[in-house]
């Protein structure tokens, strides 16, 4: 029954794409192209298809099947263009859950990450927070392909006042007020939350980041909101005063940062954030009831989880690094393997980047920490970094699996993920959007140090009255030419790259 109604939705596909409107083939319409030649992890956790193929069209997946049954059975297309993609394994496009792209804004360095992101088989990230006007221009142009980049999907952050205080939000909120700017609000009892909900989507967010410094009524009043409003609701495991469990049984969709969850073993627990809170891990087990209740409750509400434990295990290696000393990465990764033996769902997140010279970037670590101390199998690690991740973004009707109706968004691995997820690293290739992006053309950007160097600053006139001798001086002379000689030009403090027009 099943490869009856397989081979019907093939036909029907097929058939469709052949009975295109002349006009449309007038128009240049996209040939029709059968891949073939590699093995299919389609993202939902099945058994990979060898000898895959996958028909498309323009940035349309109009089916995916065995190349058998494609390219040799009685509905097989005539037209189409046959493109042998010469071994290997398809996966979807990976998603980062957990970046930060412009705490505080430098669109150099931006483009460049998501470049390299884009090269080593990440479609997608959901950034979690910082300066919405930035991250708008990103998103904007990571979708319209403008840059080379995955797609971005952001948040705009809602916390309690006393938490704007800190450094990131005023970097993220410079030139304004932080707290008083709709991607960066302070919320209280007061708010209107329908209007300040209203506000964050109107910055092009998909989601609400619930940071730190709200009660638990507070967190429920917003993700009610935010939910009939249509946008989704990540938050901090710990939001202070508010437990985890509290935080979960308010209704968000995903929690952050596996090592959180701790507070919920503590009988006392600080009432508002700060970096340097650490709870007494040496009195917490993972297989406890207490974090056996929480995961009942994640199982409940559909609850995603964020881990980010490759982010705590790096930090560890290094004491150096200021995290290193706040988190029992052992504990952390305990707590995920138990999160997932109970079923819970869990994505693939970083917060971190590795160094510039680095040819792949944390993601890749991620995977490879929550199959090496997570307990997920190579498998349940692709998921969390397509599908699962998909559905935490809220566009899983797009994304996160590769089936009839989707965009043309896939990575071509040289080596099996199955069997080492480190495999991951092997990229051939990426299509994003129907757009393919060889590895071999990749080039590492330029170092911190590079980028320096080349950043020549032309220093401005001395003093105000020589600005106004200059000006003065210029338009006697109607030389606009000079314009540039009056006013000072750092390339460093360009936020959004300029076009022509």
């Amino acid at each position: 029954m099943i490869r009856f109604l397989l081979h019907s939705t093939l036909a029907a596909a097929l058939a469709l794409s052949q009975t295109a409107p002349a006009s449309a083939q007038d128009l240049g319409a996209a040939p029709l192209e059968v891949l073939y030649g590699f093995t299919l992890i389609d993202g939902r956790g099945g058994p990979p298809i060898e000898d895959a193929a996958m028909a498309i069209r323009g940035n349309e997946i109009l089916t995916v099947s065995s190349r058998r049954e494609l390219l040799s059975g009685p509905d097989a297309p005539r037209d189409a263009v046959a493109i042998n993609l010469g071994g290997g394994f398809v996966i979807p496009g990976l998603i980062d859950s957990h970046v930060h792209l412009a705490t505080a804004p430098n669109r150099e360095r931006a483009e460049a990450e998501l470049y390299r992101m884009l090269y080593a088989g990440i479609t997608g990230v959901r950034d979690m927070a910082g300066d919405g006007r930035a991250l708008a221009g990103l998103a904007r142009d990571s979708r319209l392909g403008v840059i080379d980049a995955p797609d971005v999907y952001f948040s705009a952050l809602m916390a309690g006042p006393s938490f704007l205080a800190d450094p990131r939000p005023q970097s993220s909120a410079a030139g304004e007020t932080a707290g008083e700017v709709p991607w960066m609000q302070a919320i209280t009892r007061e708010t209107d939350l329908v209007t300040a909900v209203a506000q964050a989507k109107g910055t092009y967010a998909t989601g609400i980041k619930v940071y730190a410094n709200l009660e638990r009524e507070i967190v429920r009043d917003i993700t009610t909101e935010a939910h009939r409003q249509g946008m989704r609701v990540w938050a901090h495991s710990m939001v202070f005063p508010t437990r985890p469990l509290e935080v979960v049984n308010s209704g968000v969709d995903v929690v952050s940062h596996v090592c959180r969850l701790a507070w919920e073993g503590m009988a006392e627990a600080p009432t508002e954030y700060h970096h340097d809170q650490v709870p007494p891990y040496g009195n917490l087990d993972a297989e406890s009831a207490i974090f056996t209740e929480l995961f009942d409750a994640m199982q409940v509400h559909g609850t995603i989880l964020d881990a980010t434990l490759a982010m705590y295990a790096r930090a560890a290696e290094d004491p150096d690094n200021p995290l290193s000393d706040r988190c029992d990465v052992d504990f952390a990764r305990a707590l995920v393997g138990q999160a997932h033996r109970q079923g819970i769902p869990i994505i693939a997140g970083t917060d971190f980047s590795t160094p510039r010279s680095d040819p792949y970037p944390a993601l890749h670590r991620e995977l490879e920490e929550l199959v090496n101390f997570g307990g997920l199998s190579p498998m349940a690690a692709i998921e969390s970094a397509t599908r699962v991740a998909a559905e935490a973004i809220g566009v899983s009707d797009k994304h996160g699996v590769l089936e009839h109706g989707r965009p043309v968004t896939f990575v071509l691995l040289d080596r099996n993920p199955l069997e080492d997820i480190g495999n991951v690293r092997s990229v051939k290739a990426v299509w994003k959007n129907g757009e393919r992006f060889e590895r071999s053309a990749y080039r590492a950007p330029a170092t911190e140090e590079e980028v320096r160097a080349r950043q020549t600053v032309v220093r401005g006139p001395a003093s105000a009255q020589q600005a106004l001798d200059q000006w003065i001086a210029m338009w006697r002379r109607y030389d606009l030419d000079a314009v540039g000689d009056v006013f000072l030009q750092d390339p460093a403090l360009t936020l959004f790259a300029s076009g022509g027009g």
